[in-house]
């Protein structure tokens, strides 16, 4: 299981879904730079982006091995924000790349003053922060989108999809119940090769709060209701990563992993996406 290579006939496929809520207008710390949530995520989300296009790039052009999905959510609107509905593959991706954007953000120096830095990316992904935070309607149009690839004759033999939800608060349009009945939907969808993985990382603005990254069951055991039941969302993490997730963690961690992280800050965040996105890099 989780060992099917990806190939241009064994595509895989990935899944972001942003929360873009009013509070995602909260400022963090990025680095030496200090910005808003929302400008942290899409930064994040177009980096991404740009890293699986690099990874398709051969001395033949562009080599098909990605769907990829990013859908936002805020307010009345649970939207893709790539074109299309749903899965662009990477090959059509390529052939929309956006101009190169620069993109300005204030940074923190070593003596306390501040600076204003410039840096440049393509910027398929606008950062927005307003309303409220439709997660349901969000997780529920992912596992529509994963079952349908799920059950394309194409993809039947394929790396099961990655679906990763970043979000800063809870849901305003489901219970606690509905959330884990959504969530367990997503995590049932599967190719021959595995379940999908569902990754849901909560982020937060401040640094002194007790994180919790790729959990071991007892670090979940005596957390707050809302870390567990966050747990109870998430996918137990493959095999594959555990070493990639052991050093992250440090000593004394040891697999199984829940893939979710509960008042993580930035670095984590960027830490979580990275770990996550391993899962797609074994390219043939």
């Amino acid at each position: 299981m989780y060992t099917q290579e990806i190939t241009r006939k064994h595509r895989a496929a990935f899944v972001l879904l942003l929360d873009r809520s009013t509070s995602m207008q909260q400022m963090v710390r990025f680095g030496q730079m200090i910005a808003s949530k929302s400008e942290v995520v899409a930064y994040t989300a177009n980096a991404l982006i740009t890293e699986l296009l690099d990874r398709c790039r051969r001395a033949d052009g562009i080599r098909n091995y990605y769907d990829i999905a990013v859908i936002g959510y805020c307010g009345e609107r649970v939207e893709s924000l790539l074109p299309g509905e749903g899965f662009i593959s990477i090959k059509e991706l390529s052939s929309r790349i956006p101009d190169i954007t620069s993109i300005a953000f204030e940074s923190e120096m070593e003596d306390g003053s501040h600076i204003i830095t410039h840096h440049r990316q393509h910027r398929w992904i606008e950062p927005l922060a307003e309303g409220t935070t439709p997660m349901y309607e969000a997780l529920h149009k992912a596992r529509v989108l994963v079952e349908e690839w799920c059950e394309q004759e194409a993809n039947q033999d394929s790396f099961p999809p990655i679906v990763i939800n970043i979000t800063d608060g809870e849901p305003t349009d489901c219970n606690d119940n509905d959330l884990l009945d959504i969530c367990t939907m997503i995590k049932r969808t599967a190719t021959a090769d595995g379940n999908t993985l569902l990754i849901n990382i909560h982020i937060c603005s401040d640094s002194h709060l007790n994180s919790v990254i790729f959990p071991m069951q007892e670090e979940i055991t005596h957390a707050s209701q809302k870390a567990r039941l966050l747990a109870d969302c998430s996918s137990i993490m493959p095999s594959a990563l555990d070493n990639a997730i052991h050093e992250l963690k440090g000593l004394g961690a040891m697999p199984p992993y829940i893939g979710m992280g509960y008042n993580a800050t930035v670095v984590e965040l960027l830490s979580m996406i990275n770990i996550g996105s391993r899962s797609l890099t074994q390219l043939e």
